[in-house]
């Protein structure tokens, strides 16, 4: 008798966190992001933009999960390997993932550097060089310690970072809701800041690609942890809740101080300052969210980039180890990152993340709400899956 896969939230809720985590980067922590996405979009970018983003990071979830749980594909490529076949398919998807992934990875992580460096620098008193150093070692450390250990530091990193951005919204919502009632309640629209109506919800539903970053990293991590159907539903559900719910919360804070809030650096700052009480203690909390949600976020694209091209290093590299090959692959990205950190976090976000999701979202994102329903039905057609969607024989 077969014996049934039970489940387990517990692992469930890890891969959920890296994905969360992948996502809160130092965008969010700042507020930029949400602010650049939602807040300029009028009373739509309020609740509706942040709940229709996380109705479609559930859907592409589900998809690309499903795909995982199928198929076990050990990196990002080979996932994206089996849902497109044609080899022609298999070029273009395949070098277009990887440039997505290279270029994100030197656009966030450049961003979380330098952002970290002058959080502890204004903060504490650090010295930029002493705070550069000291984060990328630990991502560093974090990244190369393995998939186990990323599933680790994603749960434990993402519970502080939900508790920290619960105590945000605890201090700042009682006195930013009389001002964002009223500013739900006055009807602004997303012309009202110069966009059409399709620039305004394309702008918006655009972010699910941050909503989906932590994906390449979960590949590997997911192995032996999505086994059935309703793990991968369970997944999906959570990573849309925590994405859409923490947004919410921040799009509502900032919903107080609008329009004014539009030219603020770092939003999340304005919002303690203005909005609470606490003081130091609420500032020093920041900090240990902010740090945590770039750290998170590092961690996860470092190993991805250390899980992806390793093999590939090794063909060139032969008498070396893994770790020796993993480490001179994250290190070349920290220098890279380091450097490309001088540009600062403003013109990142305004310049890097919104050509990023305007070209990303429509080419390798919208796709699969066609392609993977199209390979499962295949592939079930030929008898590579079977009735239940389990694969019996992998012929490609």
């Amino acid at each position: 008798m077969e014996k049934k896969d039970k489940f387990n939230f517990a692992a469930i809720f890890s891969i959920c966190a890296v994905m969360f985590s992948a996502y809160v980067g130092p965008g969010f922590a700042s507020g930029t992001q949400t602010v650049s996405y939602f807040s300029n979009k009028g009373w739509i970018g309020v609740f509706l933009g942040p709940a229709i983003a996380a109705l479609l990071c559930f859907v592409f979830n589900l998809l690309l999960f499903e795909i995982n749980r199928i198929y076990k594909p050990n990196t990002y490529r080979e996932a994206y390997n089996t849902i497109y076949r044609p080899k022609g398919l298999q070029l273009f998807f395949g070098t277009f993932k990887e440039i997505q992934v290279v270029v994100v990875i030197l656009i966030a992580l450049s961003a979380q550097i330098s952002t970290t460096a002058s959080l502890l620098d204004q903060l504490f008193g650090l010295p930029r060089i002493i705070g550069s150093v000291g984060f990328c070692g630990a991502v560093l450390l974090l990244a190369l310690w393995g998939a186990g250990l990323l599933r680790k530091a994603g749960t434990i990193l993402g519970i502080a970072i939900l508790l920290i951005c619960g105590y945000v919204a605890v201090i700042c919502i009682g006195n930013a809701a009389p001002a964002a009632m009223e500013y739900l309640h006055s009807g602004a629209s997303y012309a009202d800041y110069g966009f059409s109506g399709p620039q305004a919800w394309f702008s918006m539903l655009m972010i699910v690609v941050f909503f989906m970053n932590g994906y390449e990293a979960c590949v590997p991590a997911s192995l032996g942890i999505i086994k059935t159907r309703k793990d991968v539903f369970a997944e999906s559900l959570i990573t849309a809740l925590l994405c859409g719910l923490s947004t919410m919360i921040f799009t509502f804070i900032f919903a107080a101080g609008m329009p004014d809030v539009l030219t603020e650096e770092i939003p999340t700052i304005w919002a303690i300052n203005t909005l609470s009480d606490a003081g130091w203690i609420s500032k020093v909390l920041y900090a240990v969210f902010a740090v945590a949600a770039m750290l998170s976020s590092s961690v996860a694209f470092i190993f991805t980039v250390c899980n992806r091209f390793e093999p590939v290093i090794e063909k060139v590299w032969k008498k070396s180890s893994g770790l020796t090959r993993k480490f001179a692959i994250a290190m070349v990205f920290i220098i890279i990152c380091t450097f490309g950190s001088s540009f600062g976090l403003l013109n990142i976000i305004k310049y890097g993340y919104g050509t990023f999701t305007t070209i990303v979202g429509p080419v390798m994102l919208l796709p699969l709400i066609i392609s993977v329903p199209y390979r499962l039905w295949k592939d079930r057609k030929d008898g590579i899956i079977d009735d239940n969607y389990n694969l019996k024989t992998l012929d490609r």
